[in-house]
């Protein structure tokens, strides 16, 4: 069956990418920035971020939300 736009119609949602990382601290750090810099690049935002330590371990866990920014016309 092919998706018919009547049928299901789109919402105005915004883009959104979310991206889970198991890193060392430094290495963390490292993709951060990088991940800042592609957010930058094509025009996103970073609008959630948290990092925890993995209980007395040097392995740190990060979840990072990117939602794209758009002009939006009322």
């Amino acid at each position: 069956m092919a998706w018919d736009a009547n049928v299901y119609p789109m919402t105005k949602k915004a883009n959104k990418i979310r991206v889970k990382i198991t890193a060392g601290w430094e290495d963390l750090n490292s993709l951060y920035s990088t991940i800042e810099g592609h957010a930058h690049f094509k025009n996103f935002q970073i609008t959630f971020n948290k990092t925890k330590q993995w209980r007395d371990t040097p392995i740190f866990e990060q979840n990072i939300e990117l939602t794209k920014l758009e002009d939006r016309k009322s």
